[in-house]
Protein backbone atom coordinates (compact mmCIF):
# COMPACT_ATOMS: atom_id res chain seq x y z
CA UNK A 1 0.00 0.00 0.00
CA UNK A 2 1.01 3.48 -0.90
CA UNK A 3 1.77 5.68 1.77
CA UNK A 4 -0.43 8.45 -0.25
CA UNK A 5 -3.11 5.62 -0.08
CA UNK A 6 -2.91 5.02 3.86
CA UNK A 7 -3.00 9.02 4.57
CA UNK A 8 -6.21 9.00 1.75
CA UNK A 9 -7.75 5.62 4.47
CA UNK A 10 -6.66 7.61 7.98
CA UNK A 11 -8.19 10.92 6.70
CA UNK A 12 -11.66 9.03 5.83
CA UNK A 13 -11.48 6.92 9.18
CA UNK A 14 -11.15 9.99 10.77
CA UNK A 15 -14.08 11.47 8.94
CA UNK A 16 -16.05 8.70 9.66
CA UNK A 17 -15.60 9.14 13.18
CA UNK A 18 -16.66 12.41 13.63
CA UNK A 19 -19.53 11.81 11.91
CA UNK A 20 -20.51 9.11 14.18
CA UNK A 21 -19.76 11.02 17.18
CA UNK A 22 -22.00 13.88 16.46
CA UNK A 23 -24.76 12.20 15.55
CA UNK A 24 -24.68 10.00 18.65
CA UNK A 25 -28.50 9.78 19.55
CA UNK A 26 -30.44 6.56 20.15
CA UNK A 27 -31.75 4.57 17.10
CA UNK A 28 -33.98 1.79 16.56
CA UNK A 29 -32.75 -0.44 13.86
CA UNK A 30 -35.05 -2.60 12.43
CA UNK A 31 -34.90 -6.12 9.99
CA UNK A 32 -37.12 -8.12 9.10
CA UNK A 33 -38.79 -9.03 12.04
CA UNK A 34 -36.15 -8.06 13.93
CA UNK A 35 -34.95 -4.83 15.43
CA UNK A 36 -33.03 -3.24 17.58
CA UNK A 37 -32.16 0.32 19.46
CA UNK A 38 -28.67 1.02 19.83
CA UNK A 39 -26.58 4.55 19.72
CA UNK A 40 -26.74 5.94 16.16
CA UNK A 41 -22.82 6.13 16.40
CA UNK A 42 -22.84 2.04 16.62
CA UNK A 43 -24.84 1.61 13.30
CA UNK A 44 -22.49 4.01 11.57
CA UNK A 45 -19.06 2.37 13.04
CA UNK A 46 -20.55 -1.29 12.21
CA UNK A 47 -21.61 -0.19 8.65
CA UNK A 48 -18.42 1.23 7.84
CA UNK A 49 -16.10 -1.65 9.39
CA UNK A 50 -18.96 -4.03 7.32
CA UNK A 51 -18.37 -2.00 4.48
CA UNK A 52 -14.51 -1.85 4.55
CA UNK A 53 -14.60 -6.06 5.05
CA UNK A 54 -16.54 -6.42 2.37
CA UNK A 55 -14.20 -4.04 -0.09
CA UNK A 56 -11.60 -6.58 1.23
CA UNK A 57 -13.47 -9.41 0.14
CA UNK A 58 -14.43 -8.16 -3.23
CA UNK A 59 -10.47 -7.42 -3.69
CA UNK A 60 -9.18 -11.02 -2.46
CA UNK A 61 -9.71 -12.89 -5.79
CA UNK A 62 -7.02 -10.78 -7.27
CA UNK A 63 -4.54 -10.49 -4.67
CA UNK A 64 -4.57 -14.65 -4.62
CA UNK A 65 -4.26 -14.40 -8.49
CA UNK A 66 -1.33 -11.89 -8.21
CA UNK A 67 0.52 -14.09 -5.49
CA UNK A 68 0.47 -17.41 -7.29
CA UNK A 69 1.81 -15.78 -10.57
CA UNK A 70 4.54 -14.02 -8.62
CA UNK A 71 5.39 -17.30 -7.19
CA UNK A 72 4.92 -18.89 -10.67
CA UNK A 73 7.34 -15.89 -11.91
CA UNK A 74 9.81 -16.68 -8.79
CA UNK A 75 10.34 -20.18 -9.75
CA UNK A 76 11.04 -19.84 -13.10
CA UNK A 77 13.78 -17.35 -12.55
CA UNK A 78 15.41 -19.98 -10.30
CA UNK A 79 15.22 -22.22 -12.94
CA UNK A 80 16.55 -20.04 -15.41
CA UNK A 81 19.42 -19.31 -13.07
CA UNK A 82 19.59 -22.69 -12.16
CA UNK A 83 20.35 -23.78 -16.04
CA UNK A 84 22.61 -20.78 -17.27
CA UNK A 85 25.91 -21.14 -18.66
CA UNK A 86 28.29 -19.23 -16.94
CA UNK A 87 28.80 -15.44 -18.93
CA UNK A 88 31.56 -15.70 -21.21
CA UNK A 89 32.49 -12.44 -20.93
CA UNK A 90 33.42 -12.27 -17.35
CA UNK A 91 36.73 -14.93 -16.24
CA UNK A 92 36.11 -16.34 -12.84
CA UNK A 93 40.12 -14.92 -11.72
CA UNK A 94 42.17 -12.74 -13.72
CA UNK A 95 44.51 -13.55 -16.15
CA UNK A 96 47.95 -14.28 -14.71
CA UNK A 97 51.10 -12.79 -15.95
CA UNK A 98 54.52 -13.95 -15.33
CA UNK A 99 56.69 -12.11 -13.62
CA UNK A 100 59.18 -9.60 -15.91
Amino acid sequence: MSQAALILFLIVALAVALFAIQNAGPVTVRFGVWSVETSLVVVILVAAAAGAALASLLGLPGWIRDRRRLRAQAREIQAMRVSAPPASGTPSEPPRHPPA
